[in-house]
């Protein structure tokens, strides 16, 4: 038996028993047994609607399952509304900023996307260093507003990472579609 073939089994036991009826030997229940509750009986029936749904959606639940997220799209509303700081941030909080105003559903841009296509861009440049790849921003990427800083862990490691100001922010979200294109010719 198939996955989907037991999710429409389960969705008719639990239709069966919000009828009040044993899914098992098809007879109606007495009033007196704790199955055949109304209140049970409205529980039934919800988690029914929610199983009809996800047979419908071929067994998925589409929220929560990777593989079957719509392509990144964004809106000009949507654009509007991911949070600008003043202050600098890396490119994995503003990729989360971004992520935070999509539709359920909607594969967000990730980090290194966003960073990959800076450097196509000759934003940002890739270089080895102490046999480590790292990412540091060109005078191209100075211009708008693109930072890299040295750092150092919570550990005692030193690292630099990328910053990005408001200037470089409010760029990046005026390209999104532009790396949203990008990842779609690759």
């Amino acid at each position: 038996m198939t996955e989907l073939e037991k999710m429409k089994r389960a969705k008719m036991y639990l239709d069966k028993l919000a009828a009040g009826i044993d899914p098992i030997s098809d007879v109606e229940m007495t009033e007196d047994t704790v199955l055949n509750n109304l209140r049970l009986a409205r529980c039934f029936m919800y988690v029914s609607d929610i199983l009809q749904r996800v047979i419908e959606n071929d067994g998925y639940v589409v929220k929560n399952c990777r593989g079957h997220r719509t392509p990144f799209t964004i809106t000009e509303e949507q654009l509007g509304r991911i949070e600008i700081s003043d202050e600098p941030v890396g490119v994995a909080v503003f990729s989360k900023r971004v992520a935070a105003v999509l539709q359920d559903g909607v594969k967000p841009l990730s980090a290194v996307q966003i960073s990959s296509w800076l450097c196509d861009n000759e934003y940002l440049q890739e270089s080895t260093v102490h046999g480590k790849r790292e990412k540091t921003v060109t005078p191209k990427g100075e211009v708008l507003g693109m930072l890299t800083i040295d750092g150092v862990s919570a550990n005692g490691y030193a690292y630099r990472k990328n910053i990005y100001t408001k200037q470089a922010q409010e760029f990046l979200i005026s390209h999104l579609n532009d790396i949203s294109d990008s990842l779609n010719e690759a």
